[in-house]
């Protein structure tokens, strides 16, 4: 029980959000450029896929292979790359996308939590988000409701940016793609079979419930803005998505530089980042990563790291970094 708990706190903090990673963006609302990837949109991909190459960065004799990952991904992919393999087979350590987060529990604590969960899910005032969102976009947002929840009526009673991760799921899996593909634990599990260690990254959350507060008194400006740019993700992005998640299965990595992102992240994170303490433990997630990735790379004569692929190649990205630090930088 206490398990689901956590999951549903992290679900308001920077995990689970709908966002997508930062990247080449376009207006909110605007028609993706489907010209330009029309006939990657039509591919159907199914059966098994080895994504797209590895990065290497160097220092010296010792190696950093870095594998992009993209959510979401169709449902029917199955995903194997014989190049991850084989570097697992020579590496002492593999470095997940994000830490863990650390909370210290007790039964009482817990009940509490939970407690204060169930009523920041809701409008402090009970109001619907009929009575919240402007007009036009209240109707907006309906129908995509209708389409793709329309059993779904306690998303009606949520705050506007937890309606946005509803409607955002909804959305996703309606239209044959999922958050829940899970390359990242198949590499894992490929690291566990061959005596891989993980790279542990953990940070402390010491007060979980003073975070919800911070995030609950998010303002509802703030919260409409993400839930407009939701709306007019689904609404635009749904074919860019199949794109994205085509060119990604086959490797394509210049397809992916060359998509175009709606501005949802950027709406989402603003709203959230209102909270300082959510703010700050945005940053140390960012932090730890990198340093992960030196830690490794000082220690290991090869490590395999995954990370998202736009945060990889996005403009002042995390390759970038790596090259602003002397490292040597390789790849697709």
């Amino acid at each position: 029980m206490i398990a689901s708990y956590r999951s549903s706190l992290l679900a308001a903090l920077a995990a689970t959000l709908p966002i997508s990673a930062p990247g080449r963006v376009a207006p909110a609302g605007a028609e993706p450029a489907a010209p330009a990837f029309a006939a990657i949109v039509e591919i159907d991909v199914t059966g098994e896929r080895p994504g797209p190459r590895m990065w290497k960065v160097s220092k010296g004799d010792h190696v950093l292979w870095v594998m992009g990952t993209l959510e979401p991904l169709p449902k029917r992919m199955t995903w194997r790359s014989k190049a991850v393999e084989d570097v697992l087979e020579q590496s002492q350590e593999v470095l997940p996308s994000r830490p863990a987060f650390g909370f210290s529990w007790n039964p009482i604590a817990a009940l509490r939590l939970y407690w204060q969960w169930r009523g920041f899910q809701k409008n402090p005032d009970h109001a619907t988000l009929q009575q919240t969102l402007p007009p036009a976009l209240y109707a907006r947002f309906s129908a995509l409701r209708s389409k793709y929840a329309p059993h779904d009526k306690e998303m009606e009673d949520l705050r506007p940016m937890l309606a946005a991760l509803r409607l955002f799921e909804k959305g996703i899996d309606a239209s044959g793609l999922s958050f829940h593909h899970e390359v990242q634990n198949a590499v894992l599990r490929l690291a566990e079979h061959r005596r891989v260690r993980l790279h542990k990254m953990t940070l402390p959350i010491d007060d979980p419930r003073g975070l919800l507060k911070e995030i609950g008194q998010i303002p509802m400006q703030a919260q409409i803005s993400c839930l407009e740019t939701t709306v007019a993700r689904l609404e635009s992005d749904l074919s860019a998505m199949k794109a994205r998640a085509a060119a990604w299965a086959v490797g394509d990595v210049d397809a992916l530089r060359k998509l175009p992102l709606p501005d949802q992240q950027a709406a989402c994170l603003a709203a959230l980042s209102n909270s300082a303490r959510f703010k700050d433990l945005n940053e140390k997630t960012s932090r730890a990563w990198m340093q992960g990735a030196d830690e490794a790379l000082a220690m290991n004569t090869s490590t395999l790291a995954l990370k998202s692929i736009y945060e990889l190649v996005e403009s002042g990205g995390i390759l970038e970094r790596f090259r602003a630090k002397g490292y040597v930088v390789e790849g697709p």
